[in-house]
């Protein structure tokens, strides 16, 4: 992962995220206080559990709007920071996903991810086979990567004066030619995810996690629309 002027991103594979005295008065006491003790301290672990467990959740957002204050949830802040694009008030974000680079199989996969992120109601994220003049664009590309590289994919976005200008994502096939389509597809989305504006989550099952592979749900789940709604609700 390196930090640049742009901010370079790379996704790697995982490999392999005093004893009971029974009828006596002194030892049904006995009993009857170790077992008011432990029911004590069950409750008090059932209380606090779901604290303190688990990773931090939210439902998805109808609109784009959150409580002010919102902040983003479950996120890795030792992740580098994304930067948003800018969005106009009262508007969809639009941004273009470019796959005239691409093979079959990776433009079909950047037009289902970007289907995905589209259910968010802060953006709409199109596949197309060149971007607009003028259009917030991310172009995809894929490379074989030799050289025991072990990433297969990476986002690149080109910020100015605090917002994103435009990126790149690069599609590392040496890797993904050998995943299954649910992991490929995992892998896009993630990417896909990172040009949009979110960082890593700590939660290891999410697609949003450092690391993905071929069991990983490709689908985001609620929280990560939640934290869209976070970064592009201009009230938060």
């Amino acid at each position: 992962m390196e930090q640049m002027r742009a901010t370079a991103r790379g996704e790697f594979r995982e490999q392999v995220r005093g004893k009971q005295t029974p009828g006596t008065a002194q030892g049904r006491a006995g009993s009857r206080g170790r077992s008011a003790r432990l029911a004590t301290a069950a409750l008090l672990s059932s209380l606090l559990l779901p604290a303190c467990s688990g990773p931090e959740s939210a439902e998805a957002p109808a609109t784009c709007e959150t409580p002010a204050g919102a902040r983003t949830l479950d996120v890795d802040h030792g992740d580098s920071p994304e930067t948003p694009w800018p969005k106009p008030d009262g508007e969809e974000l639009l941004v273009y996903f470019e796959t005239s680079g691409l093979s079959e199989r990776y433009a079909r996969m950047v037009e289902e991810a970007a289907g995905i992120w589209s259910g968010s109601p802060c953006l709409n994220a199109v596949a197309v086979p060149a971007c607009p003049a003028e259009g917030n664009c991310v172009a995809v590309e894929e490379e074989y990567s030799g050289g025991g590289r072990n990433t297969d994919g990476e986002f690149t976005g080109w910020d100015s004066g605090g917002v994103r200008e435009g990126g790149r994502i690069t599609l590392y096939t040496r890797l993904l030619d050998e995943t299954s389509d649910n992991g490929a597809l995992a892998t896009v989305v993630h990417e896909l995810g990172h040009a949009l504006g979110l960082v890593h989550r700590k939660d290891g099952s999410d697609v949003m996690n450092a690391f993905t592979d071929d069991g990983t749900d490709p689908v985001p789940d609620s929280t990560n629309f939640y934290n869209l709604a976070v970064i592009y609700d201009a009230d938060a």
